[in-house]
């Protein structure tokens, strides 16, 4: 009997994705090209959850990305927050032992109403040892005739300006800039079960900004979920 009612406690659900290019924080993970996605995450009654989710990649960080998430989501009237931990990990980098480190951790916490959202996420060393770093971001959906419509900016920037840190190291380039800001705007349909998405993604950084800018311009990006 107990652990029927710890089972009826926590809840679980799951995803599986393809899209035609996973771009993170407006930067393609996979050098422009198809990415497989999938996640799993277990829901307690108090609000407590645990995710796992996975990517394919490709480039520097090798070729899966492997992250884990432990938070907190509830409700207050209309308002909805959530609040959490994460790590970030690269398997494929790690095992080739190349000496870059990529893992790295971040808090986040948001807070939803009327379909804006607003959020924050915080690293004291973000992706490839580059120094403390902040993410701040802003949106707003909206369902129009049975089509689901999102319009997302974000600032990301880096506080850390020394040699192999901030956005120069992150992007391996030399800029003047510690930050950036990326953009989406999306339209979605639910389609025999299936989500489909439609998204225009892209920076406000320069070609001159990234090593390869095909990772950094903005591009039309299609996803198909379950």
């Amino acid at each position: 009997m107990a652990a029927g009612a710890a089972q009826a406690a926590v809840k679980t659900s799951g995803s599986v994705a393809f899209t035609t290019d996973y771009k993170f924080r407006g930067i393609s993970q996979t050098s422009a090209n198809a990415a497989v996605q999938g996640s799993l995450t277990a829901t307690h009654d108090s609000g407590i959850y645990a995710t796992v989710w996975g990517s394919s990649i490709d480039g520097l960080t090798g070729g899966s990305e492997m992250d884990l998430l432990l938070g907190y989501a509830a409700s207050s009237g209309d308002i909805s927050y959530d609040v959490g931990v994460m790590r970030y990990a690269y398997p494929g980098a790690n095992a080739a032992n190349t000496g870059v480190k990529p893992d790295y951790n971040e808090v986040y916490a948001s807070a939803a109403a009327h379909g804006f959202k607003l959020g924050v996420a915080y690293s004291d060393d973000y992706n490839l040892e580059t120094g403390a770093f902040s993410y701040v971001y802003g949106s707003y959906s909206k369902e129009v005739s049975g089509f689901g419509l999102t319009a997302y900016v974000a600032q990301n920037k880096f506080h850390d300006d020394g040699a192999g840190e901030g956005l120069d190291a992150f992007l391996g380039t030399a800029t003047s800039h510690t930050s950036y800001l990326d953009y989406k705007l999306a339209v979605s349909k639910q389609i025999e079960g299936l989500t489909v998405e439609v998204a225009y993604v892209g920076t406000d950084l320069a070609d001159a900004d990234c090593v390869d800018k095909v990772n950094c311009e903005g591009r039309a990006v299609a996803t198909v979920s379950k």
